[in-house]
């Protein structure tokens, strides 16, 4: 189950790794809009990949918000947006997410919660340890004596959030990227069922055989 879910992480960075920042207009997949401020009623500044634009919003966004969404160029030049979902929180800042991957967490092995929960602990016992990945691991400590596997992860320069709920019979996952939006899914021995919040993150997904 674990190896399905590095595969799935693979994809998801290998994306983002041949996505440009500076984003061009009819993206293809879901695309990061920060909301810099809100200009009146339905108009908004706008931060874009590298570019900063204005345009209009029919529906009310939050100044400093980041959210993903589709967004193209229309007929006579009009700027779209559509399907906005707020990120978390916690994604729209790198210095809380860690330079490591799945590969390097479970190494091939069978995964073990108090082995984890004491790398967790042997981390935070480190007293040159940055404030933000202190809060990191923190979080990720509270969240494993839940039985969760909070893992906020720069997987090849790219920041990959991952959920993991495990049980005996299958895996529960909540993974979010940044050019493919949010996933959640569950994988069993043989079979993989996923939701995807956009339709052209489910057909590249599918394109990538997975």
């Amino acid at each position: 189950m674990i190896s399905s879910l590095q595969k799935l992480v693979g994809i998801g960075s290998d994306i983002g790794r041949t996505s440009s920042s500076s984003v061009p207009f009819n993206a293809a997949l879901p695309i990061s809009v920060e909301v810099l401020r809100r200009i009146d009623a339905m108009r908004y500044r706008l931060k874009v990949g590298r570019k900063e634009l204005t345009t209009k919003s029919h529906k009310t966004l939050k100044e400093g918000q980041t959210y993903w969404g589709n967004f193209f160029e229309g007929k006579g030049g009009v700027l779209t947006l559509s399907h906005l979902y707020p990120q978390p929180r916690l994604f729209q800042d790198e210095a809380y997410f860690l330079p490591l991957c799945l590969e390097g967490l479970f190494e091939g092995k069978n995964f073990s919660y108090t082995e984890f929960k004491t790398f967790l602990i042997e981390q935070l016992s480190d007293e040159t340890l940055p404030k933000s990945s202190f809060q990191t691991y923190t979080s990720m400590l509270l969240a494993l004596n839940k039985h969760v596997l909070h893992l906020p992860l720069l997987d090849k320069g790219k920041r990959v959030l991952l959920q993991i709920q495990m049980t005996p019979s299958c895996l529960h996952f909540y993974i979010a990227f940044e050019h493919l939006g949010p996933l959640t899914g569950v994988i069993e021995a043989d079979k993989l069922s996923m939701a995807c919040m956009y339709e052209n993150t489910f057909l590249t997904l599918k394109k990538r055989r997975y």
